[in-house]
Protein backbone atom coordinates (compact mmCIF):
# COMPACT_ATOMS: atom_id res chain seq x y z
CA UNK A 1 0.00 0.00 0.00
CA UNK A 2 2.89 2.37 0.74
CA UNK A 3 4.34 1.67 -2.71
CA UNK A 4 0.96 2.41 -4.32
CA UNK A 5 0.75 5.64 -2.33
CA UNK A 6 4.19 6.75 -3.51
CA UNK A 7 3.14 6.18 -7.12
CA UNK A 8 0.50 8.93 -6.93
CA UNK A 9 1.76 11.17 -4.10
CA UNK A 10 5.02 13.12 -4.05
CA UNK A 11 7.28 11.00 -1.84
CA UNK A 12 8.76 14.16 -0.33
CA UNK A 13 5.59 14.59 1.72
CA UNK A 14 5.35 10.96 2.85
CA UNK A 15 7.24 10.02 6.03
CA UNK A 16 7.34 6.66 7.78
CA UNK A 17 7.70 5.87 11.49
CA UNK A 18 7.35 9.48 12.64
CA UNK A 19 7.50 10.07 16.44
CA UNK A 20 4.21 11.67 17.47
CA UNK A 21 6.15 13.41 20.22
CA UNK A 22 7.42 15.70 17.45
CA UNK A 23 3.91 16.58 16.32
CA UNK A 24 2.10 17.18 19.63
CA UNK A 25 2.40 20.00 22.14
CA UNK A 26 2.65 17.54 25.04
CA UNK A 27 5.71 16.04 23.32
CA UNK A 28 4.57 12.48 24.04
CA UNK A 29 3.57 9.47 21.99
CA UNK A 30 5.06 6.63 19.99
CA UNK A 31 5.56 6.51 16.23
CA UNK A 32 2.91 6.92 13.55
CA UNK A 33 3.32 4.33 10.80
CA UNK A 34 2.82 6.85 7.99
CA UNK A 35 2.47 10.64 8.17
CA UNK A 36 1.74 12.81 5.14
CA UNK A 37 2.60 16.50 5.14
CA UNK A 38 0.59 18.11 2.31
CA UNK A 39 1.84 21.51 1.17
CA UNK A 40 -1.33 22.78 -0.46
CA UNK A 41 -5.02 22.09 -1.05
CA UNK A 42 -4.32 20.15 -4.25
CA UNK A 43 -2.14 17.63 -2.42
CA UNK A 44 -4.72 17.26 0.34
CA UNK A 45 -7.37 16.40 -2.26
CA UNK A 46 -5.09 13.80 -3.86
CA UNK A 47 -4.37 12.16 -0.51
CA UNK A 48 -7.99 12.00 0.65
CA UNK A 49 -9.13 10.67 -2.75
CA UNK A 50 -6.46 7.94 -2.61
CA UNK A 51 -7.47 6.90 0.90
CA UNK A 52 -11.17 6.83 -0.04
CA UNK A 53 -10.57 4.67 -3.11
CA UNK A 54 -8.35 2.35 -1.07
CA UNK A 55 -10.96 2.24 1.74
CA UNK A 56 -8.31 3.30 4.24
CA UNK A 57 -9.03 5.30 7.38
CA UNK A 58 -6.87 8.24 8.36
CA UNK A 59 -6.45 10.78 11.13
CA UNK A 60 -6.23 14.52 10.45
CA UNK A 61 -3.76 16.38 12.67
CA UNK A 62 -3.47 20.13 13.11
CA UNK A 63 -1.05 21.63 15.61
CA UNK A 64 -1.35 18.57 17.88
CA UNK A 65 -2.31 20.76 20.83
CA UNK A 66 -3.83 18.98 23.85
CA UNK A 67 -3.55 15.68 21.99
CA UNK A 68 -2.36 12.62 23.90
CA UNK A 69 -0.92 9.75 21.85
CA UNK A 70 -0.14 6.42 23.50
CA UNK A 71 3.39 5.03 23.68
CA UNK A 72 2.48 2.43 21.05
CA UNK A 73 1.86 5.24 18.59
CA UNK A 74 -0.55 5.16 15.67
CA UNK A 75 -0.52 2.16 13.35
CA UNK A 76 -2.64 3.93 10.76
CA UNK A 77 -2.29 6.97 8.55
CA UNK A 78 -1.94 10.57 9.67
CA UNK A 79 -2.38 13.72 7.54
CA UNK A 80 -0.52 16.57 9.23
CA UNK A 81 -1.56 20.13 8.39
CA UNK A 82 1.71 21.81 9.26
CA UNK A 83 3.36 25.11 8.36
CA UNK A 84 3.87 24.01 4.76
CA UNK A 85 0.10 24.26 4.25
CA UNK A 86 -0.23 27.67 5.92
CA UNK A 87 -1.68 30.39 3.68
CA UNK A 88 -3.32 33.72 4.55
CA UNK A 89 -4.81 36.05 1.94
CA UNK A 90 -6.24 39.42 2.97
CA UNK A 91 -9.05 41.21 1.11
CA UNK A 92 -10.19 44.30 2.96
CA UNK A 93 -11.80 43.17 6.22
CA UNK A 94 -11.84 39.53 5.09
CA UNK A 95 -9.21 36.84 5.15
CA UNK A 96 -9.08 33.61 3.17
CA UNK A 97 -7.09 31.28 5.39
CA UNK A 98 -5.91 27.69 4.91
CA UNK A 99 -6.75 25.09 7.54
CA UNK A 100 -3.11 24.70 8.57
CA UNK A 101 -2.66 28.33 9.62
CA UNK A 102 -1.99 28.89 13.31
CA UNK A 103 -4.61 30.96 15.14
CA UNK A 104 -1.84 33.06 16.68
CA UNK A 105 -0.52 33.94 13.21
CA UNK A 106 -4.00 34.89 11.97
CA UNK A 107 -4.49 37.10 15.04
CA UNK A 108 -1.11 38.76 14.49
CA UNK A 109 -1.94 39.42 10.83
CA UNK A 110 -5.32 40.89 11.79
CA UNK A 111 -3.69 43.16 14.38
CA UNK A 112 -1.08 44.35 11.87
CA UNK A 113 -3.90 45.39 9.55
CA UNK A 114 -5.95 47.01 12.35
CA UNK A 115 -8.71 44.40 12.15
CA UNK A 116 -10.52 43.53 15.36
CA UNK A 117 -12.60 40.48 16.32
CA UNK A 118 -9.95 37.78 16.57
CA UNK A 119 -8.11 38.88 19.71
CA UNK A 120 -9.62 36.01 21.71
CA UNK A 121 -7.78 33.45 19.56
CA UNK A 122 -4.28 34.91 19.90
CA UNK A 123 -3.30 32.56 22.72
CA UNK A 124 -5.07 29.40 21.55
CA UNK A 125 -2.37 26.90 20.48
CA UNK A 126 -4.07 25.42 17.45
CA UNK A 127 -4.76 25.68 13.74
CA UNK A 128 -7.80 27.15 12.02
CA UNK A 129 -8.99 23.76 10.78
CA UNK A 130 -9.14 22.29 14.27
CA UNK A 131 -10.69 25.47 15.62
CA UNK A 132 -13.54 25.27 13.11
CA UNK A 133 -14.13 21.57 13.81
CA UNK A 134 -14.76 22.31 17.50
CA UNK A 135 -15.83 25.97 17.21
CA UNK A 136 -12.95 26.97 19.47
CA UNK A 137 -13.35 29.98 21.68
CA UNK A 138 -12.05 31.89 24.67
CA UNK A 139 -12.72 35.09 26.61
CA UNK A 140 -16.21 35.55 25.19
CA UNK A 141 -15.28 35.00 21.55
CA UNK A 142 -15.80 32.00 19.25
CA UNK A 143 -14.79 31.07 15.72
CA UNK A 144 -18.44 31.26 14.64
CA UNK A 145 -18.41 34.99 15.44
CA UNK A 146 -16.00 35.73 12.58
CA UNK A 147 -16.51 32.78 10.22
CA UNK A 148 -18.32 33.47 6.95
CA UNK A 149 -17.82 30.07 5.31
CA UNK A 150 -15.53 27.05 5.16
CA UNK A 151 -14.42 24.91 2.24
CA UNK A 152 -14.42 21.24 3.16
CA UNK A 153 -13.56 17.96 1.50
CA UNK A 154 -16.00 15.07 1.83
CA UNK A 155 -14.78 11.48 2.36
CA UNK A 156 -15.62 10.86 -1.31
CA UNK A 157 -13.33 13.68 -2.43
CA UNK A 158 -16.04 16.25 -3.23
CA UNK A 159 -15.32 19.90 -2.39
CA UNK A 160 -18.12 21.80 -0.63
CA UNK A 161 -18.37 25.39 0.52
CA UNK A 162 -20.48 25.55 3.67
CA UNK A 163 -21.85 28.72 5.23
CA UNK A 164 -21.63 29.53 8.92
CA UNK A 165 -25.21 28.28 9.35
CA UNK A 166 -24.63 25.07 7.40
CA UNK A 167 -21.67 24.19 9.63
CA UNK A 168 -24.09 24.01 12.58
CA UNK A 169 -21.68 25.74 14.97
CA UNK A 170 -22.46 25.74 18.67
CA UNK A 171 -20.49 25.30 21.90
CA UNK A 172 -17.51 23.09 20.93
CA UNK A 173 -19.52 21.59 18.09
CA UNK A 174 -19.84 21.54 14.32
CA UNK A 175 -21.23 19.14 11.75
CA UNK A 176 -17.73 18.34 10.45
CA UNK A 177 -16.79 15.27 12.56
CA UNK A 178 -20.10 13.45 12.08
CA UNK A 179 -19.87 13.89 8.31
CA UNK A 180 -16.19 13.00 8.04
CA UNK A 181 -15.30 16.31 6.39
CA UNK A 182 -11.77 17.69 6.15
CA UNK A 183 -11.48 21.49 6.42
CA UNK A 184 -9.41 22.98 3.59
CA UNK A 185 -9.78 26.72 4.10
CA UNK A 186 -12.17 29.35 5.42
CA UNK A 187 -13.27 32.93 4.94
CA UNK A 188 -13.11 35.10 8.06
CA UNK A 189 -14.53 38.60 8.40
CA UNK A 190 -13.33 41.19 10.92
CA UNK A 191 -14.12 44.79 11.84
CA UNK A 192 -11.85 47.82 11.38
CA UNK A 193 -10.22 48.93 14.62
CA UNK A 194 -7.10 50.52 16.10
CA UNK A 195 -3.91 48.46 16.12
CA UNK A 196 -2.76 49.71 19.54
CA UNK A 197 -6.07 48.80 21.19
CA UNK A 198 -6.15 45.42 19.45
CA UNK A 199 -2.63 44.52 20.59
CA UNK A 200 -3.38 45.68 24.14
CA UNK A 201 -6.41 43.40 24.25
CA UNK A 202 -4.39 40.48 22.85
CA UNK A 203 -1.62 40.99 25.41
CA UNK A 204 -4.19 41.07 28.20
CA UNK A 205 -5.70 37.75 27.09
CA UNK A 206 -2.26 36.16 26.77
CA UNK A 207 -1.27 37.27 30.27
CA UNK A 208 -4.52 35.95 31.70
CA UNK A 209 -4.02 32.58 29.96
CA UNK A 210 -0.45 32.24 31.30
CA UNK A 211 -1.62 33.16 34.81
CA UNK A 212 -4.55 30.72 34.86
CA UNK A 213 -2.90 27.92 32.87
CA UNK A 214 0.81 27.98 33.72
CA UNK A 215 2.95 25.54 31.74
Amino acid sequence: MINKLLEVIDNNIVKQDVPMSQLTTFRTGGNAKIVLFPRNVSEIKEIVKFFFDAKMKYYVLGNGSNLLVGDKGIRGLVISFGKDAEEIQVDGCCMIVSAGALLSKIAAEAAKRSLTGFEFAAGIPGTLGGAIVMNAGAYGGEIKDVLISATVLTPEGEVLELSNEELDLSYRHSCIPQNGYVVLEAVLEFTPGEEAAIREKMDGFKSSRIEKQPL
